[in-house]
């Protein structure tokens, strides 16, 4: 390969299947590469998330599909896109023509092929997590629980994705299972049903959920029209870059995001180890209306 090319630069980080992930250290960008499930969700999700929260996510520069479009990025001196809006669920690249006047295009969900975005330094949590003391906890504890609390300041009244899309989520195999939007909470429930996925959390320390034959899905939904709030989906060591002091430089794998009832962000976050949902419970959603009937129904057997 000619060292002119740009591509010499660029390192495999993480490859399956189709789907390839490439850092370029020159650059300091990340490019997302595939065809085959590869959708523009997580790259709307990161620029709605950056122009909508104070949460730290890496900045995407262009959406590339299989046809040639490109969708370029642009940002303000604040940081903030100012050529992206969203409008009736549907997102919107905003230009002008030559006689000046505005346009709209609208981009589907499906062909895209990269997703190049800005590089953000700091260590994966899952490798450090073990050496944290209590003090980084504490950190790291404040800055997600901030987090959380921002992205439900965005709400919705259906279960979707960005841009009217299906909601993806983990069965209990490693395969996504993709449906919606869903008007109700009822009708997700019976997706996740159907579709066998998993939204038991793993039992903490001090409770018995895991064997009490129920799942978050079993809560009682709220009476009335219920406000959905956005939510990552997948708040997981793997996808939670920090600093030393235990800092989040940046949530990043936002593939599984959009707007779910609440107890979704603790069911997916906490299918991680005990030491890590005890972390969550103690630290993160303190609220037992969080967890989801799981967690209400142990605690009752408790008491």
């Amino acid at each position: 390969m000619d060292s002119s090319d740009n591509t010499s630069q660029l390192r495999v980080i993480y490859h399956k299947g189709d789907h390839i992930v490439l850092q370029d250290e020159e650059r300091k960008t990340i490019h997302k590469c595939g065809k085959e499930g590869f959708k523009i969700y997580e790259a709307l999700t990161l620029i709605y998330i950056n122009d909508n929260t104070n949460i730290p996510v890496p900045k995407v520069r262009s959406i590339q599909y299989e046809d040639g479009r490109e969708l370029n990025v642009r940002y303000d001196e604040a940081g903030k896109s100012t050529n992206i809006r969203y409008e009736d669920d549907k997102v919107y690249e905003v230009n002008y023509d030559e006689q000046g006047k505005l346009t709209y295009t609208c981009y589907g969900n499906d062909d895209v092929v990269q997703i190049t975005m800005d590089f953000v330094e700091g260590y994966t949590l899952e490798k450090v997590w073990e050496k944290f003391n209590q003090g980084q906890k504490e950190v790291l504890a404040g800055d997600l629980k901030r987090y959380v609390s921002e992205l439900r300041e965005l709400k919705s009244e259906k279960i979707t994705a960005l841009n009217a899309g299906k909601v993806r989520v983990l069965s209990g195999s490693p395969d996504v299972q993709e449906g919606g939007p869903f008007q109700s909470r009822e009708e997700f429930n019976q997706f996740l049903e159907l579709s066998g996925v998993d939204t038991m959390p793993h039992a903490s320390q001090d409770d018995n959920s895991s064997s009490s034959g129920y799942s978050s899905t079993d809560e009682d939904a709220p009476q009335g029209r219920e406000e959905f709030v956005f939510s990552h989906g997948d708040i997981l060591p793997r996808n939670i870059l920090v600093d030393d002091q235990g800092k989040v430089t940046a949530l990043v794998d936002w593939d599984f995001a959009g707007y779910f009832p609440i107890y979704w962000e603790y069911s997916r976050a906490s299918r991680e180890s005990k030491d890590w949902k005890d972390f969550l419970l103690l630290w993160v959603f303190p609220d037992k209306r969080e967890w989801g009937y799981t967690e209400m129904k142990s605690l009752n057997i408790r008491s």
